[in-house]
């Protein structure tokens, strides 16, 4: 592809970074509205570029990567994350809390988390394009290793998509039907993100865009307004429709609704990669050349101008530039193969392969292998490990109490050492029916005669897999370390009633989408508690008979005023040295 002489690479770093900066400060007030809207401009009209936590983790991962020599590594960006940011919201949140149980990416990404198919990744994918400009597998890899923190499969995919269109734009190329068509060839032509931008392509010229954002909504429509594949598509309509006018392209996209913040700063992006730095005054007017961070983020150090930002980052594409110089893109191409087709398993390292069924929970027992003999392993009580060559088993030891997170030091012969977190299941009683006061009058009982044994693995189940029976009760204790008010909640596609010590906290009379996201309005729905340290019974009363969609009930405990998710083991007894 020839590259344009007239824009310069300084050129289209600005124009990328002021293309999003105008699309997010756009897009974020009408942020989650799932209705065509009717903009025209800003509204409000702002007088700054807006705070937004989709660049400001890409500033981060800036730094990361200048301090790593110009090294993209899912490991290195995850430390990161883990000691600087403190986002709450939904896929951020998630991976937050698998990072403090000791979990590394892509595990951080799919275990236990709702979000893995939402937004919050492909609308980082600019910064891996100015780092890879020219090389879309290479910008499509370093996405992965962004987005497998917090993400799984749609997401994944959405990155690499944006990424490989940005790398290919700043090279030059102008035609938005060319660049999608690259972005396409570097994603699982399979997958629903996939489907919906094929889908897009194929029937933009048959319709007109109103009517093309319905018949999205139908295949690929979902009650978050965060979904990866639906936003995707709704990006690339502006690109499409009005491949002339950035303002039209702009507000095109934007009134799509849904998540407006990232389809706008995407094709905002997109477009000054293609064009430079080349915006309509009553765009760039309003918000100036000044970035703000959010304070989720911390102690950090990039420049806060534009232009001075696009120099810094022009500075570090140069150390990635020289670090990836003898890896080819066909190269890049087999590690994407190999890592997507490894992103289900659970590898604490590139050596070390661990086999509990597939997933960071451990049983009774596990059995973990390496490629080196090792020499010395330890893990916390009541668990045991005993090694055997390149074999170590873990296996749990008759007590009273097991820890919610189980660590695993290991230390091979060649010296090198492992720290592998493990998580326990929860453990709860349950009990099915088709009485209402059979139930109810269990609910306010002591009584557990009724009541038998059962174990979730993540905090989400489907209510398929537990009953037939119109009412489901479940119980477990919770314990709490330290006086604070916190929000217990019961995320349900059916009705469903929750009890903290005889206390009714959630009478939800319907069910509704499962989209468990503590700061999103639940102290309408839910009542926030001051709770003293130690334990504290929950029963969950939920009508299966009345259940949406496909049944799916999240049980989420955060705090209240900052909705950070605590890390929590559902039991059925108070026990160990916690138990008064």
């Amino acid at each position: 592809m020839k590259k344009e002489r007239n824009i310069t690479d300084i050129e289209r770093i600005v124009g990328c970074i002021r293309g999003k900066a105008i699309g997010g400060t756009l897009g974020a007030p009408p942020e989650g509205r799932m209705e065509l809207l009717d903009l025209t401009y800003y509204d409000p009209i702002p007088t700054g570029i807006l705070p937004n936590d989709d660049f400001d983790i890409q500033l981060l991962f800036l730094e990361s990567v200048e301090g790593a020599g110009g090294r993209v590594d899912s490991r290195i960006l995850a430390k990161t994350w883990s000691e600087r940011m403190t986002f709450p919201f939904d896929e951020y949140g998630v991976a937050t809390l698998n990072l403090k149980r000791g979990l590394f990416p892509p595990v951080t990404g799919w275990f236990d988390n709702p979000f893995k198919n939402c937004m919050g990744s492909p609308i980082r994918s600019e910064l891996w394009a100015l780092l890879a400009p020219g090389r879309p597998r290479l910008a499509a890899y370093f996405a992965m290793q962004d987005s497998m923190i917090d993400h799984a499969e749609e997401s994944i995919a959405g990155e690499m998509f944006f990424s490989a269109i940005e790398s290919i734009a700043f090279s030059g190329e102008t035609d938005f039907i060319k660049l999608i068509e690259s972005g396409y060839k570097v994603i699982d032509p399979d997958c629903q993100t996939a489907k919906a931008v094929r889908f897009t392509m194929d029937n933009y010229t048959k319709m007109d865009w109103q009517a093309l954002r319905a018949e999205v909504l139908v295949k690929f429509g979902h009650p978050n307004f965060t979904e990866a594949p639906q936003n995707i598509a709704f990006t690339l309509f502006g690109l499409l429709y009005y491949p002339d006018d950035f303002e039209k392209a702009l507000l095109c996209t934007t009134n799509c609704g849904y998540d407006t913040d990232c389809t706008a700063a995407t094709i905002g992006a997109i477009w000054g990669l293609v064009n430079g730095d080349r915006f309509p005054e009553r765009w760039t007017k309003p918000i100036g050349s000044y970035m703000l961070a959010s304070h989720d983020v911390y102690d950090m150090s990039m420049p806060g101008d534009i232009n001075e930002l696009a120099e810094h980052i022009l500075r570090v594409q140069k150390m990635v530039e020289e670090f990836y110089k003898t890896v080819s893109e066909d190269d890049v191409a087999t590690l994407v193969e190999e890592q997507l087709a490894d992103l289900s398993t659970f590898k604490p390292s590139a050596d070390t392969e661990l086999t509990v069924s597939g997933s960071p929970i451990l049983g009774k027992s596990a059995k973990l292998k390496t490629n080196q003999a090792l020499s010395v392993a330890s893990v916390r009580y009541p668990f045991k490990a005993d090694i055997s060559g390149a074999n170590l088993t873990i296996t749990e030891q008759e007590s009273a109490y097991t820890p919610s997170n189980v660590r695993v030091t290991i230390e091979e012969n060649n010296g090198r050492l492992h720290n592998i977190g493990l998580i326990t299941p929860h453990e709860l009683w349950m009990a099915a029916s088709d009485n209402k006061n059979e139930l109810m009058q269990m609910v306010d009982s002591d009584n557990f005669e009724n009541l038998q044994p059962t174990a979730l693995s993540e905090r989400t189940f489907l209510l398929k897999d537990f009953t037939k029976k119109e009412w489901l009760l479940l119980r477990g204790y919770v314990h709490i370390n330290v006086r604070d008010k916190y929000n217990l909640k019961v995320f349900a596609e059916c009705p469903v009633s929750a009890w903290l010590d005889g206390e009714l906290i959630q009478d939800n009379r319907v069910g509704e989408p499962c989209i468990p996201a503590p700061h999103r309005g639940t102290e309408n729905k839910v009542k926030d508690t001051t709770l003293n340290p130690g334990w504290k019974r929950w029963d969950i009363l939920l009508n299966t008979r009345e259940q949406i969609r496909e049944g799916k009930v999240c049980i989420v405990v955060s705090q209240a005023y900052t909705h950070q998710l605590i890390d929590y083991r559902l039991r059925r007894k108070p026990s160990g040295v916690y138990n008064y």
